[in-house]
This record gives C-alpha cells, structure tokens and sequence, in this order.
C-alpha cells in the first residue's frame, strides 16, 4: 500500500478500509439501485471487459475512485435505475447511469472512510481498464447478474489526481 493511503488513514486497519468499502458500496446498491450486492472474492479476469468510470478527488484527500462493471451488470443497473426494459437502455443512458453510480459511491465511500475530510468531486468520466490494482483500496461485490469492482488510489498531495491514469 502506498504511504499516502497508510498515512491518511492513520489508527484504520487496511481490513477495516476494505469492509467500509464493500459495506457502503453494497448499501448505496441496494438502497439507490434495488439489487442486492454481496461480498466475494476478488477473481480479476473480468476486469479487462469491464464497463468503466473514473472520479478524481482532491482536497484533504487526494486520489481517484475506478468502478467496474461486468456488462450484463451495467445494463441491469441502468435499466433498473431509469425504470426501462434492458432492451430499451442504450449506451448513452447506461452511461449516465455509471457515471451518476460513480458519484454517489465516491461520495459515499470518502465520507465514510475520512468524516471530517473536505473534498472536491470532479466530474466522473467512462474510461477503460488502467491495469493493476496494487496499490489501491480494493473491494469486489457479486450482483445477480454479474460483478461490480471498486477501487481507489490516492496520490501525494503535490501530485494531480489525474497522474496515476495509465499506469
């Protein structure tokens, strides 16, 4: 783990991070989305197909959350959201969709793990799979129709959020 997430997370086990990860993402699933999300191990061969968002983060904390969506889950999701048959959900409103889920779990997530932070969102973007998770607070859930990956990196507070990207 990198020494900007150990330092900013000071007297919070790395454990403890990962099950406040997967628990906020699970409930905001739940609560904003009406599919359950469960707890799995991490099995990664999936992720280069995945659907992906990216969001940046800067303030007390600096970083980006990526989110990963197996297909079959972003559409459900999407469809689900905006109350349409999966038939109906084209790419521009899944989109939507993933990058308003991207939001509300960045938000979701930071305010749990650091209460007292002062952050800046910027907007979330689609994107594609950025390689390796080492280095990152990383969580998978298993949905009824596929998987949901979680992941974020933080950087050195002189560091853009955006300098992590391609690596």
């Amino acid at each position: 783990m990198p020494p900007e997430l150990e330092l900013s997370d000071a007297g919070v086990p790395a454990a403890e991070r990962v099950d406040i990860l997967r628990a906020v993402s699970a409930e905001v699933l739940e609560t904003m989305f009406f599919t359950e999300a469960l707890d799995t191990e991490c099995e990664h061969d999936w992720l280069p197909g995945a659907v992906w968002a990216r969001i940046a983060f800067s303030g007390s904390h600096c970083g980006h959350m990526l989110l990963g969506l197996s297909g079959e889950v972003a559409t459900s999701i999407a469809s689900g959201f905006l109350g349409l048959d999966c038939a109906e959900t084209g790419e521009q409103e899944r989109a939507q969709v993933i990058l308003e889920l991207a939001n509300i779990l960045c938000g979701a997530v930071l305010s749990r793990l650091w209460p007292e932070s002062r952050l800046l969102l910027d907007a979330p973007e689609m994107g594609g799979w950025e390689g390796g998770l080492d280095g990152s607070l990383h969580g998978c859930l298993a949905l009824p129709e596929g998987m949901l990956a979680v992941s974020i990196r933080m950087c050195a507070p002189s560091e853009p959020p955006d300098s992590g990207r391609g690596n």
